[in-house]
C-alpha cells in the first residue's frame, strides 16, 4: 500500500518536474521574453533606479509590427521616507498620445506636485501602454504594488473591444476573462512561450496574414469586429470584461492598503461623428428633420449617423436636445473606439464604492472648463484623445483630487489653476509634432473609411517653408533625428537668441525625461537666474543638491 502512495505520487509529480526542469533549460539558454515591468539602471552618482521595461509590451501583442508606445519614468530602486510614490495605469490618454514627454497628464500632474512639495521626492511612474485595455491593468497591478505605492491612479474604459486581448480585438484568446487572466499568468513562464511559439509555426493560417502598422492605422490593426451593435453580445462582454478585470485589481489594492483614484473617461461627441452606422434612408430623413415629422425622431433613436445629425441640427437651438442626440449617436456607433457610457456608470456606481477607491468624475472637470460646455475640440485633438489644455484640466483634476483626500500634508505652497496653466512645460516642437500626429491621423482609417489598409501622405510634406521648430518636429516625426539631441540643440538655440521661456520648457522636458541627471537641473536653474525668477532658481539648485545627497 504504501509503495503505490509513493509511486502514485512520483507519477502525478513527474510531469512538474519534467516542466520545472525545462523551465531552468530555457531560462539557462535565455530563451523567451522575460516580462519583468520594470529595469534597473544605474545614474551617474551610482543611485539605482527602476525605469518601465519598454518590451513589456510583447507579453500582449502578437505579430502586429507593434512596439510598445510608453514613457520612461525613473524612480528610485529603494524608496525614502521622503518620496511620494504614484503609479498611473491606462492606455495611449495616459501615455499622452499625440504628444507624450511633458504633454502627457502624468507629467503635468508631476511637475505641479513637484513644485508643491518641493522639499520632497515626488514620483510619478507612468505605466500606460498604448492599445491595451483592462486585462493589462490587472496583470500589472502585482509588480506595482511590490513597489509600494503611495497611490495608484487609473484611467481606462475606452479599449475594451479592440485593446490587446479585447472581445473585438485581432489578439483575442476569447471573452472569458477568467481564461484570459489565466493564460496571462501562463505567458510568464519559458515553457509556455516555447509551447505558444511552436503551435503558432505549426498551425499556421491559410488566409491573407492581417495588416500590421507598417501597412495601416494600429486602429485598423486592432479591430477585428468592425461592428458591435449596441446591447449585443460582444458589446456586453467588454462590459463585463471591464467590470471583472478592474474589480480583482482594485481587491489587490484594497488587500495592500493601497489607495486607488478612479477616473470616469472622456470622449468628444460632439465633433466626431460615428465611424460606422446602419444605412438609412438620409434625403428622406432630412426632410421628416425639417418638417419636424415624428419619423425623424424615430429613426434618430436607431441609426447612430440619424443621431448625430439630429444633434447637430438642435446644437444652436436647444443644447440639452444636442448633447442628448450626440451622445445617443456615440452610443449606437458600431465601431468602438469610444466607451460606452456604461463603462463610467460602472466606475461611478459600482467599482468607486469599493474600500480604497476614490471617484474622479472627469467628465465634469472637462464640461466646466470647455468654452462651449460640451466635451469638444476645445479639450481633445480627435475622439477621445486631449490636447494640451485638456491633458492639463486632467492633471488639475488629480491634483485637486489629492489635495482632497488628504493624502499629503502641508500644502502651503498650493499652486492655483491659473498660475499652472501658465506653467506648462510642453515645448513647441512636441506640441507641432503632436499636431502632424492628428493630422494623419485624422485622414486614415476609421476617419476615411476607404483609406482602409493604407497610410496617408505625412501632412508635414505639404509645409513649403517650415519654421525652426516644424523643421525639428519633422524630423523627430520621421525618426531622423532622436529626440534628447533635438532638445539640447533647441536649448541653446533658445538661450542664444535670448528666447529663455523657451529654453525654460525645453529644460523642464528634459528634466521630466532624465529626472537624475544634475545637468538638466543646471540648465534649467541657468535660464531661471537669466529671467531673474530668483524663487525657480533656488527649487533647482535645492533639486541638484538633492541629487548629489543621493
Amino acid at each position: 500500500m504504501k509503495n503505490k502512495l509513493i509511486f502514485k505520487f512520483i507519477a502525478l509529480s513527474l510531469p512538474l518536474i519534467l516542466i520545472f526542469i525545462l523551465e531552468l533549460i530555457l531560462g539557462i539558454f535565455n530563451y523567451g521574453e522575460n516580462y519583468n515591468l520594470f529595469n534597473k539602471i544605474t545614474s551617474e552618482n551610482n543611485t539605482e533606479y527602476l525605469v518601465m521595461n519598454s518590451g513589456i509590451s510583447k507579453k500582449y501583442f502578437k505579430n502586429t509590427g507593434f512596439n510598445s508606445d510608453n514613457q520612461s519614468d525613473l524612480f528610485l530602486r529603494e524608496k525614502t521616507e521622503n518620496t511620494f510614490r504614484v503609479f498611473i495605469q491606462g492606455a495611449s490618454t495616459v501615455v499622452g498620445f499625440p504628444f507624450y514627454k511633458n504633454g502627457s497628464f502624468p507629467r503635468i500632474l508631476k511637475h505641479r506636485l513637484s513644485l508643491t512639495f518641493p522639499d520632497k521626492n515626488i514620483e510619478i511612474i507612468n505605466t500606460g501602454i498604448t492599445a491595451v485595455n483592462s486585462y493589462t491593468l490587472w496583470d500589472l497591478s502585482d509588480k506595482i504594488i511590490a513597489q509600494k505605492p503611495d497611490l495608484v491612479i487609473i484611467y481606462a474604459g475606452h479599449n475594451e473591444y479592440y485593446g490587446a486581448l479585447g472581445v473585438g480585438s485581432s489578439i483575442s484568446i476569447g471573452n472569458y476573462p477568467a481564461i484570459v487572466r489565466s493564460y496571462l499568468k501562463l505567458k510568464n513562464f519559458r515553457f509556455f512561450q516555447l509551447f505558444e511559439n511552436g503551435y503558432s509555426k505549426v498551425f499556421k493560417p491559410n488566409e491573407k496574414s492581417k495588416y500590421t502598422v507598417k501597412e495601416t492605422t494600429l486602429m485598423e490593426v486592432m479591430a477585428k469586429e468592425q461592428q458591435i451593435p449596441y446591447n449585443s453580445d460582444v458589446y456586453n462582454a467588454g462590459i463585463n470584461q471591464f467590470k471583472s478585470n478592474i474589480n480583482k485589481a482594485l481587491d489587490k489594492y484594497a488587500s495592500n492598503n493601497i489607495p486607488v483614484i478612479l477616473s470616469t473617461v472622456i470622449s468628444n461627441k460632439k465633433d466626431i461623428k460615428p465611424f460606422i452606422s446602419d444605412d438609412f434612408n438620409e434625403n428622406k430623413f432630412d426632410k421628416n428633420l425639417k418638417s419636424n415629422k415624428s419619423e425623424a425622431f424615430k429613426t434618430a433613436n436607431s441609426n447612430a449617423k440619424a443621431a448625430y445629425k439630429m444633434g447637430q441640427f438642435y446644437l444652436n437651438k436647444q443644447q440639452d436636445s444636442a448633447k442628448k442626440y450626440f451622445h445617443l449617436a456615440k452610443e449606437l456607433d458600431m465601431l468602438r473606439f469610444r466607451a460606452p457610457e456604461k463603462v463610467n456608470d460602472i466606475i461611478i456606481n459600482e467599482l468607486s464604492k469599493k474600500q480604497g477607491v476614490y471617484l474622479l468624475d472627469s467628465r465634469k472637470a472637462m464640461q466646466k472648463k470647455s468654452k462651449s460646455g460640451f466635451i469638444d475640440n476645445d479639450v481633445l485633438t480627435e475622439h477621445v484623445h486631449p490636447n494640451v489644455k485638456g491633458n492639463f484640466i486632467l492633471a488639475d483634476a488629480f491634483y485637486n483630487k489629492i489635495k482632497e483626500i488628504k493624502i499629503l500634508d502641508n500644502w502651503n505652497h498650493f499652486i492655483s489653476y491659473d498660475e499652472a496653466f501658465n506653467d506648462i512645460s510642453i515645448t513647441r516642437i512636441d506640441s507641432i509634432k503632436g499636431k502632424f500626429i492628428v493630422q494623419d491621423l485624422k485622414n486614415s482609417w476609421p476617419y476615411k473609411l476607404n483609406m482602409s489598409g493604407t497610410n496617408p501622405i505625412a501632412q508635414y510634406n505639404y509645409i513649403l517653408k517650415p519654421t525652426y521648430e516644424e523643421k525639428k518636429a519633422i524630423n523627430l516625426y520621421a525618426g531622423r533625428e532622436e529626440w534628447q539631441n533635438v532638445m539640447r540643440e533647441a536649448y541653446h538655440t533658445y538661450n542664444n537668441n535670448k528666447d529663455y521661456k523657451n529654453a525654460l520648457k525645453v529644460a523642464q522636458s528634459l528634466i521630466s525625461e532624465f529626472p537624475e541627471q544634475t545637468k538638466v537641473y543646471e540648465m534649467a536653474r541657468e535660464i531661471c537666474l537669466k529671467m531673474n525668477n530668483r524663487d525657480y532658481a533656488n527649487y533647482y539648485s535645492k533639486k541638484i543638491n538633492q541629487l548629489k545627497q543621493k
